[in-house]
């Protein structure tokens, strides 16, 4: 009995710990999201206004945020502008259009068309392929050929990018068939469709390729067996409240002060970084994000080369279809949980109740040496998406010594592909795709190849240290000094810091043998110690492309190119591969901006950092894949002149749990320590 009130009791203040916070309509601040009332006001005004039919699909309705100074300039209680910017286009129609509308007169002041571009996926997309292939007499006899009837299908598609063969500027995907309730591809039956005209401009059809009926054990929520015992319960409680303060989209936390949005596009923004130092406010970041994501498959089939999708770009990192965290699991119990206005491409608004979770972690050991140890505490910031078969999470963690981890999980469903082999100790079948004798994947159950693949995540962060317009970044290389008289034991080595003074110059790679490092500094602000005051970017785990110079990925991903970019700010240059990567020949993004050359040094200025893994699946992740983590840090270097957390204390209730170890025990005849 004593163990169930003890239970009980922790339960009580596990619920105390842990919030929801509920929508509100109130603006207070310029990089507020849209609410719901904004969104519907935005598609009525452009209704109205006959900027739109009423049968256009919404790509993107996002705040369209002010530019950087105004929001730098702004002080709390003055008026500030509230515009929306939205992206929409017909099936029917080439191109897309643009509109901007003011929310203080509630009036279009913008409307641009942009021809031979292409809009986003979206949730349609699988029923416009279907309606068209169903009617196609050629579509119809391929399947039969293979002993499946139309009616015993569904069909998902992909953009073909510059792969497609269908007019310019035209909503042109590769449509491939399924059985129902069988989620395994039809290989070597695919139809290029021309959405724009409704109609199949080819069919490729490999007869050979597997087509087999396949029980693939393939995931499904709604048959989930929980046969393992749950754990004894390890419960996060905070019975006192939480260290942070949630004001709106404004966190305080012990020295940190940030806010934070949901984009319909990027997902989870950061604004706003700054460290209260000794009571003084700085800077370190203005915004930070992950715009832009591709993951190219390494299966050289038609549908697998053109599988390289834009995750953000194309389909708006799934956020059409967006769910609530699951609490306890996607976030600790002591989370605190924001609601965010995301909306269908119908331009309807709708709530995920618990789209960011705001938590306080035990953070292991802050500083310790002998008996002298502090506990860390981080807050993070966490936001999870689901792109079809793929989960993603992203979560900011920020420190006391003023260090930002970058996390990022992966985790949800593998891409597969039906093959004919059954065993992994088999050559590949002669009808399989191979490469002297390597298949292309791993057979995760009989006839089921899951394919080796990349991921690449592009963060955008608006570095500013001190200050937005005198920072510079430089490389820093550990060198070993030449053996010789200047190196007589052949141990000594030094740092070889380089700054870069133009975006050519700052197009570069991770180097684990030289320790390799980037120092984003103040050009004007120096700590005691004579150094400029500044941030780290330290690389995680790193994967390159295989794909090769001149490639048709990388002319639309040039950001493959390297893993660091360094840009001068410009309010326009968000989305590394351009606003409309889905579109056939058109090529925007990094490359294009840097073949400018502008200065960088003494700036203000925007590092790029590309995340890569290279995906070769382990059996043991099917049905569904263990949660895979990679990222990076900033740290900073310099910015403070010692360790800001020296003067730290542990929390109360550990010197009150833990008593003292006296050095003579009772009933010991030994020493303690």
């Amino acid at each position: 009995m004593i163990k169930s009130i003890t239970l009980y009791g922790c339960l009580a203040l596990l619920l105390c710990a842990g919030k929801t916070y509920a929508q509100t309509d109130s603006i207070t601040y310029p990089l507020d999201p849209l609410t719901a009332k904004e969104m519907q006001r935005v598609v009525q005004i452009l209704k109205d206004s006959k900027t739109t039919t009423g049968k256009d699909i919404f790509n993107i309705i996002n705040l369209k945020e002010p530019p950087k100074r105004e929001v730098l300039a702004y002080k709390p209680g003055a008026p500030f502008r509230r515009e929306a910017f939205t992206s929409f286009y017909d099936y029917s129609k080439n191109g897309v259009t643009e509109a901007v509308v003011d929310l203080n007169i509630n009036k279009v002041i913008s409307v641009k068309n942009i021809p031979n571009v292409i809009g986003m996926g979206l949730e349609a997309d699988s029923a416009v392929a279907s309606e068209i292939v169903r009617k196609d007499k050629n579509w119809v006899a391929a399947l039969k050929k293979r002993g499946i009837s139309i009616d015993s299908v569904t069909h998902r598609s992909v953009f073909t990018g510059d792969l497609g063969i269908g007019p310019i500027g035209h909503r042109e995907q590769l449509v491939i068939a399924r059985r129902k309730k069988n989620n395994i591809d039809i290989e070597g039956l695919m139809a290029y469709a021309d959405f724009t005209t409704g109609k199949i401009l080819k069919i490729v059809d490999e007869s050979n390729s597997f087509s087999g009926m396949v029980d693939l054990n393939y995931f499904n929520k709604d048959s989930v067996k929980e046969v393992e015992s749950a754990p004894k319960p390890l419960i996060i409680t905070q019975p006192e409240g939480h260290n942070f303060q949630l004001k709106g989209h404004e966190i305080t936390w012990q020295n940190w002060k940030m806010r934070f949005g949901v984009d319909n596009r990027e997902g989870l923004v950061i604004y706003n970084v700054r460290y209260v130092d000794n009571g003084k406010e700085r800077s370190v970041m203005y915004r930070g994000s992950m715009p832009e994501m591709v993951v190219p498959y390494g299966s050289p089939d038609l549908f697998q080369a053109s599988y390289n999708f834009f995750d953000a770009g194309e389909y708006r990192l799934g956020q059409g279809t967006a769910q609530s965290l699951s609490p306890g699991a996607d976030a600790p119990e002591n989370a605190a949980y924001v609601p965010a206005i995301l909306h269908t491409e119908n331009g309807v608004p709708f709530q995920v109740d618990r789209a960011v979770a705001v938590y306080e972690e035990y953070g292991g050991v802050l500083w310790r040496h002998g008996t002298v140890s502090r506990r860390a505490t981080n807050l993070c910031i966490k936001y999870y998406t689901m792109i079809e078969n793929y989960d993603y999470a992203f979560t900011w963690k920020f420190h006391q010594d003023g260090t930002i981890d970058v996390d990022v999980e992966l985790t949800g469903i593998v891409e597969v592909k039906g093959v004919h082999r059954i065993n992994e100790m088999d050559a590949p079948d002669k009808d399989d795709l191979s490469y002297q004798g390597h298949s292309f994947g791993t057979l995760v159950h009989p006839h089921v190849e899951a394919i080796n693949h990349q991921h690449f995540f592009v963060f955008r962060l608006d570095m500013d240290i001190d200050g937005a317009n005198n920072n510079a970044v430089e490389e820093m290389n550990s060198k070993l000094v030449p053996p010789g008289p200047q190196n007589p034991y052949g141990n000594a080595f030094y740092v070889d810091a380089a700054k870069f003074k133009t975006e050519l110059e700052a197009q570069r790679d991770v180097n684990y043998e030289s320790a390799r490092n980037w120092h984003i500094m103040n050009n004007n602000e120096m700590n005691d110690l004579g150094q400029h005051v500044g941030y780290m970017l330290m690389p995680g785990a790193q994967a390159k492309t295989f794909v090769p110079e001149g490639s048709l990925l990388l002319k639309k991903a040039s950001f493959l190119n390297h893993q660091i970019w360094v840009t001068q700010y410009h309010d326009d240059e968000i989305y590394p591969a351009g606003k409309y990567p889905a579109s056939n020949k058109v090529y925007d993004g990094l490359a294009t901006w840097t073949a400018q050359d502008r200065n960088i040094d003494n700036n203000d200025i925007v590092v790029w950092y590309v995340a890569g893994i290279t995906h070769i699946v382990r059996p043991e992740e099917w049905p569904i894949m263990s949660v895979h983590h990679m990222g990076f840090t900033l740290m900073p270097f310099g910015f403070f002149s010692s360790n800001p957390t020296f003067g730290i204390t542990n929390p109360a209730f550990i010197k009150k749990e833990f008593k003292y170890v006296d050095k003579k025990q009772a009933g010991s005849d030994i020493d303690h320590q």
